[in-house]
C-alpha cells in the first residue's frame, strides 16, 4: 500500500482527496522521517499514516485499506473509547489513551488515539487533536529515530506516561499547599478547592488503569497469532502503567483525607457558629418577652405611673439575662 502511494506521487497521480485524507504521512528510512510526499522514496523501511476521523475522506480512505484486519478498521471507524490492545495475525491495534490539546498545545482532557501496525505499517487515527502523537511526530520530524512501528507505539506510551508523571507531579504539589494550609490552622478555608481536584485525579486514575489492564492483557492474548513485536516492551511498559496506577490512588487517598480533615473543620466552624447564636438566643429572649410585656398598650401595666418605671424595668431585664447566664453556665453551654 505505501509502495502504491509512493508511485502514485511521484507519477502524479495521487488525486487531491486521497492525498488530503490524512493528517501526515512518513517514510522511514534508517529510523528517520521523511515526509511521503517527498521524491526521495526508494527503500523506506515503513510507513506512518495519520487520519483525522472527523474528516468524510479520511473514513473512506480507512475503509478501503484492505491489508487492515477487518476488526482493526472497525475499532478505527467507530472511534472506540475502552483502552485496549488486540493481536490479529501480523497485526497488533488497539485503542491507546492520550490528552486532548487546545490551540496552545496545552492538554484539556481525555483523548483516544487509534492505532494498527505491522512491520511495515503503522495507521493511527483520532477524532480530536492530542498532545502525545503530536509530540513523538514533532520528534521525528526534528530527526529523533524510530526504526519500526513497534518503536513508535512504544514512543507513545512512554511520552504518555512522561506527560501523566507531570500532571500527577502538578497534583501532588496542590495537595501539599492545601496540606500546609491546613496545618497552618489559620482558620481561612473558604478558598480550598479539593473537589476539581479529586475529579481530575479520579478520570486521570481510570486512564492509567486501563492502561495497566490493556497491557497485561496483551501479554497474555487469548487468540494465537504471530506478533513478535510487541511482547519484548510490554512487560516494562506494564510496569510502567503500574507504577503510575500506583502513585495515582496514593493522591487519591491523600486528597480523601484532606477533604475529610476539611470537612471536619467546616463542621467544627459550623457548629461553633451555632452554639454562639444558641447562646445569644437565649440571653436575649427573656428580656425581648420582658421589654414587649411593658410594651403593650393596656391598663394596669406596672410602673406605668412610677417614674423609675423605666430604670425598674431595665434591672429587671439585667437580672433576667444573668439568672440566664448562670443556667448555661450550669449545664456547660457557656464557657
Amino acid at each position: 500500500m505505501a509502495a502504491g502511494w509512493a508511485l502514485a506521487m511521484r507519477r502524479g497521480e495521487l488525486t487531491m482527496a486521497q492525498a488530503g485524507a490524512f493528517l501526515w504521512a512518513y517514510a522511514f528510512r534508517q529510523g528517520l522521517a521523511s515526509a511521503l510526499t517527498d521524491q526521495a522514496l526508494a527503500g523506506q523501511d515503513w510507513v506512518w499514516t495519520h487520519f483525522p476521523l472527523s474528516d468524510q475522506r479520511a473514513r473512506l480512505h480507512v475503509e478501503q485499506l484492505t491489508e487492515l484486519p477487518a476488526a482493526a478498521r472497525d475499532l478505527i471507524l467507530r472511534a472506540e473509547q475502552r483502552v485496549q490492545i488486540q493481536l490479529a495475525g501480523d497485526w497488533a491495534f488497539g485503542v491507546l489513551p492520550d490528552f486532548e490539546r487546545d490551540l496552545d498545545g496545552a492538554a484539556v482532557g481525555v483523548g483516544r488515539l487509534m492505532f494498527a501496525m505491522s512491520a511495515k505499517r503503522l495507521v493511527t487515527a483520532r477524532r480530536q487533536a492530542l498532545c502525545v502523537v503530536d509530540e513523538v511526530r514533532r520528534e521525528a520530524e526534528r530527526g529523533a529515530a524510530l526504526a519500526s512501528p513497534a518503536e513508535a507505539v512504544i514512543r507513545l506510551v512512554e511520552r504518555y506516561v512522561d506527560l501523566a508523571e507531570v500532571r500527577l507531579h502538578t497534583v501532588a504539589a496542590a495537595l501539599d499547599r492545601i496540606e500546609d494550609r491546613m496545618l497552618a490552622d489559620s482558620g481561612e478555608l473558604d478558598g480550598v478547592k479539593l473537589g476539581p481536584l479529586r475529579r481530575g485525579l479520579s478520570r486521570d486514575h481510570r486512564e492509567y488503569l486501563g492502561l495497566r489492564s490493556a497491557l497485561h492483557r496483551a501479554m497474555t492474548p487469548r487468540e494465537a497469532h504471530v506478533v513478535a513485536i510487541l511482547p519484548p516492551q510490554l512487560s516494562r511498559l506494564a510496569q510502567e502503567a503500574e507504577d503510575l496506577d500506583r502513585e495515582a490512588a496514593s493522591l487519591q487517598e491523600r486528597a480523601r483525607l484532606l477533604h475529610e480533615e476539611l470537612d471536619t473543620r467546616i463542621t467544627s466552624a459550623t457548629n461553633r457558629s451555632m452554639r454562639a447564636l444558641t447562646v445569644m438566643s437565649s440571653l436575649l429572649i427573656p428580656p425581648t418577652l420582658i421589654v414587649g410585656a411593658f410594651g403593650m398598650n393596656l391598663s394596669g401595666i406596672p410602673f406605668a405611673q412610677d417614674s423609675a418605671g423605666f430604670a425598674a424595668a431595665s434591672a429587671l431585664c439585667l437580672a433576667v439575662v444573668g439568672g440566664a447566664w448562670l443556667v448555661l453556665r450550669r449545664m456547660r453551654i457557656m464557657p
